[in-house]
């Protein structure tokens, strides 16, 4: 991946993937990821398969299709803190954004894909967004990141 833009560009639109993954079975309203006036051109959702039920969580992907040149705004980063931090709130539990081809319940926060995850927010939490290559490559992202995974398992143990 040589940038970040190209990651969230590869197949075509700009697709920016959250997911959630919490106590709360109903699905964000599309005007949740409206933010200062702006909101993503398009939304899917997907309700992901029953396979965390050992979690007691239910998990959704939310595709935003946004404009590619927003990507390049300096504003668009605190727009992706604040959709993680309304997405984890309304989840009542963890959402994250992730690279397409990033996701295996198996994995969820784990050192092989850290560097596919460039955001996320606990409930309650600071949302956090990597928009900085390096800092997705670095050491400290990594352990960043199984910080994650250790909430995940304290909220939702298997």
């Amino acid at each position: 991946m040589s940038s970040l833009k190209d990651a969230i560009t590869w197949s075509g639109p700009a697709v920016v993937i959250l997911f959630t993954l919490g106590r709360v079975e109903t699905p964000l309203d599309g005007a949740e990821f409206e933010i200062s006036g702006v909101r993503p051109q398009e939304i899917e959702r997907f309700e992901m398969s029953a396979e965390p039920q050992e979690r007691r969580a239910t998990v959704l992907e939310y595709d935003l299709t946004v404009a590619e040149q927003s990507l390049d705004d300096p504003e668009f980063p605190g727009r992706l803190r604040e959709c993680l931090r309304r997405a984890a709130a309304h989840a009542d539990g963890i959402a994250w954004l992730t690279f397409e081809g990033a996701f295996h319940f198996d994995h969820l926060f784990t050192s092989d894909i850290a560097r596919q995850v460039y955001g996320y927010c606990v409930a309650g939490g600071e949302p956090v967004v990597v928009w900085e290559h390096e800092t997705l490559e670095s050491e400290r992202w990594t352990r960043e990141i199984g910080e994650v995974r250790s909430a995940l398992d304290r909220d939702f143990p298997a």
